[in-house]
C-alpha cells in the first residue's frame, strides 16, 4: 500500500473515531451544574483528533510523491516505530520485575539510541540522562509527592 493511500484511510479512520468519541462524550451527564463535568475533556480530546486528522487528510491531498531519498527515510522510520513499539513492550513487561528505575533508565535509554543517528551516538551521556532522570523521578514520587512506584529489584530502596 503506499503511504499516500494508507495515510488517506489512516486520517478517515481517526476522523470518525473522532466523531464517534464526541457523540458519545455528549451522553456524559455533569454532576455540578456550574463544573465543566466528566464530559469536557473527552470532548476537547475528540475535537482535537477530528481536527488533527482533517489537517493531515487534507495535507496529503497536497503532498508530492516523495523522492528516493525520501522514501528511504519512510523505511527507517519504520522500522524506528517498530523499535519503539519493542521497546515499550519491554518497558511495560518488565516494569513490575524490574522495577521503576531500571526499567525506565533501560527504556530511556533504548529510546535515545533509536532517535539518534549513528554519527551522533553518545552512549555515555544517553546512559546518564537515562539513570539522572529516572532516579530524579522516582525520588520525586517516592518521597516528595509520598507516591510508592515500584522497586523490583533494587527493593532496598
Amino acid at each position: 500500500m503506499k503511504n499516500k493511500t494508507r495515510d488517506i484511510i489512516c486520517s478517515l479512520l481517526f476522523l470518525i473515531l473522532g466523531i464517534f468519541m464526541f457523540s458519545q462524550a455528549l451522553k456524559i451527564t455533569s454532576i455540578m451544574g456550574k463544573d465543566l463535568g466528566s464530559g469536557f475533556m473527552p470532548k476537547v480530546i475528540a475535537v482535537a483528533l477530528v481536527l488533527t486528522s482533517l489537517l493531515k487528510l487534507i495535507a496529503t491531498f497536497f503532498e508530492k510523491n516523495p523522492s528516493e531519498e525520501e522514501k528511504e527515510n519512510n523505511n527507517q522510520d519504520s522500522k524506528g516505530g517498530l523499535l519503539t513499539i519493542g521497546a515499550l513492550l519491554f518497558y511495560v513487561l518488565t516494569f513490575e520485575i524490574l522495577g521503576f528505575i531500571v526499567s525506565t533508565t533501560a527504556y530511556l535509554f533504548i529510546q535515545m539510541l533509536i532517535f539518534s543517528d549513528e554519527k551522533n551516538r553518545k552512549s555515555l551521556l544517553f546512559l546518564t540522562i537515562s539513570v539522572v532522570f529516572s532516579i530524579a523521578t522516582y525520588v520525586l514520587f517516592v518521597y516528595l509527592i509520598q507516591k510508592p512506584l515500584p522497586t523490583g529489584i533494587l527493593s532496598f530502596l
